[in-house]
């Protein structure tokens, strides 16, 4: 077995079936002085998810969300107790085993076939949270009444498929049995309820609800476009056809689609049309959508306005879970120069944490120019300036004046940045990935904590001194996928293995179809 510890192509596996490197693969990087540091490490990670369960338990147990500094709670998801559905797997993976056991005893009186009197339940929401996190939990636990419970939010979303053209409404009328009304849905809400709904039918031998979305895949991908491989953000519910105001982006209301055409390949190899569709729309956005600041030599995933073909020179934290993709389809599908772009985007994306006096990341941020790189070649060269943030240290990226400029300065405690340094830690073993994860944590753990219970959004990462810079939120998925990613980052790597386990859009581990 290869040892994938850097740069070099050389090291990278040339067997499409080759194994993920395990914990004794990676040779010296795991001795013991390093383990003791990851385990240590790994103790503070869970640490902060205690205390994290701690607020959402004393203030807002069985309800969708805390909200940290009010001490209270919101049922904003229709009161199906998504914070406490979406950390199931977290739980057990942590070894949290009592909190684990108290969150599923409650799982057994939620009634999935529900909702609250005139709300509608969102389709993709629940598809990623409630039944990705259901479905993440029976894969390690094995109890039927997860599955049952899965089942059960199996058989509400599918209520949004009954269209004319079989892509599903954007919300759903439980109380009624019938799809919300939606003119237009988002491809990352329409294109990444895949993996949920192939697993269920797998486990569950109801074939059903693969077929719901083998047919919204069909429906996405015979709609007419003008780039080979992109796809505009949104197309219509009623007939089937792309949205000429929509943008083309690897960002919000597209991202997920893109991450699953590569990962129903993952959780069946038998999928090979997802895997072409994956790697046309790989080269496409190696084409259309990654530029470099000239400025600071930095790569970064802009987007297309996509009826006037204009190129908007700003990348979202979104969009950051993108050198993650490439990385796993590096691997999986043997594109080793796939694997040298993933670094460097993912260099961008951990510089802009870096940037900022807090160390967290902005919702959005800005390029102060751009030069195209054509099917990601200039890619393969390095930029002729290199901060020592490559190595670790983020004393080499300037704050805010070398060529990015935060434009929408919030910290909502997400996890896509996180995602792609788990996952380039796993392909390759370069600790650097590690130490830019931790410092990720630093800032998390100084600036979102809160004494009571939980940690809650920033208002803008540039403030370190307002006292007036939380929101008083603390999403779902930062317990699902943001504090998962850390711990698993510093976890030998068979924890979760990537040869075993295919991850959905939330984080929830689903095994590999063999």
């Amino acid at each position: 077995m290869p040892r994938l510890l850097g740069r070099s192509t050389d090291n990278i596996p040339q067997d499409n079936d080759q194994k993920w490197p395990n914990k004794n693969a990676i040779g010296d990087l795991h001795n013991s002085g390093i383990n003791n540091v990851n385990y240590k490490r790994q103790l503070a990670i869970r640490d902060a998810m205690k205390h994290a369960w701690s607020g959402y338990r004393q203030y807002a147990f069985g309800r969708d969300e805390l909200q940290p500094l009010s001490k209270s709670y919101n049922d904003r998801w229709g009161n199906w107790s998504i914070s406490l559905v979406d950390s199931l797997d977290t739980l057990s993976i942590m070894g949290m085993q009592d909190e684990y056991n108290e969150a599923k005893d409650y799982v057994r009186n939620i009634d999935f076939t529900r909702s609250p009197a005139g709300f509608q339940v969102p389709m993709f929401e629940m598809a990623i949270r409630a039944l990705g996190g259901l479905l993440g939990a029976y894969e390690l636990d094995n109890d039927p009444m997860l599955l049952q419970k899965a089942k059960d939010v199996g058989d509400s979303l599918a209520i949004a498929f009954e269209t004319t053209t079989g892509l599903p409404s954007t919300r759903i009328d439980l109380n009624n049995r019938r799809p919300g009304f939606a003119t237009t849905i988002c491809i990352a809400e329409s294109g990444s309820v895949q993996l949920e709904f192939k697993k269920l039918s797998q486990l569950t031998g109801d074939d059903k609800y693969r077929k719901l979305a083998d047919r919204t895949s069909d429906v996405i991908e015979s709609a007419p476009r003008k780039y080979k491989g992109l796809y505009p953000s949104y197309i219509s519910v009623e007939t089937g056809n792309n949205v000429e105001s929509s943008v083309v982006s690897v960002g919000a209301y597209s991202d997920s689609f893109y991450e699953y055409q590569l990962k129903q390949y993952v959780l069946n190899r038998n999928e090979h049309k997802f895997k072409d569709q994956y790697i046309v729309s790989s080269m496409a956005v190696k084409e259309h959508l990654v530029a470099r600041d000239p400025k600071n030599g930095r790569l970064f995933l802009g987007s297309l306005s996509y009826g006037g073909f204009t190129f908007i020179q700003e990348m979202e934290h979104l969009a950051c879970f993108y050198p993650g993709l490439l990385a796993l389809g590096a691997q999986v599908l043997d594109r080793p120069r796939d694997l040298i772009l993933a670094e460097e985007l993912a260099y961008t994306c951990y510089a802009s944490y870096a940037m900022t006096p807090t160390g967290l990341g902005p919702e959005r941020f800005r390029f102060s120019d751009y030069e195209p790189v054509g099917h990601g070649e200039d890619a393969m060269v390095p930029p002729k300036k290199k901060s020592n943030a490559l190595s670790g240290q983020d004393k080499g990226i300037k704050r805010d004046t070398d060529g990015m400029m935060s434009i929408d300065r919030r910290y909502i405690l997400r996890p896509e940045t996180l995602e792609s340094l788990f996952i380039l830690y796993r392909v390759t073993g370069d600790p650097k990935y590690q130490e830019w994860g931790w410092n990720i944590f630093l800032g998390i753990e100084k600036y979102t904590k809160i004494e009571s219970g939980g940690y809650a959004a920033l208002k803008d990462v540039h403030e370190t001194s307002s006292s007036d810079n939380l929101e008083d939120s603390m999403e779902s998925f930062f317990l699902a996928e943001t504090l998962k990613y850390l711990y698993l980052l510093f976890s030998p790597t068979d924890l979760i293995s990537l040869d075993e386990y295919v991850l959905n859009t939330e984080a929830h581990p689903l095994k590999i179809i063999k």
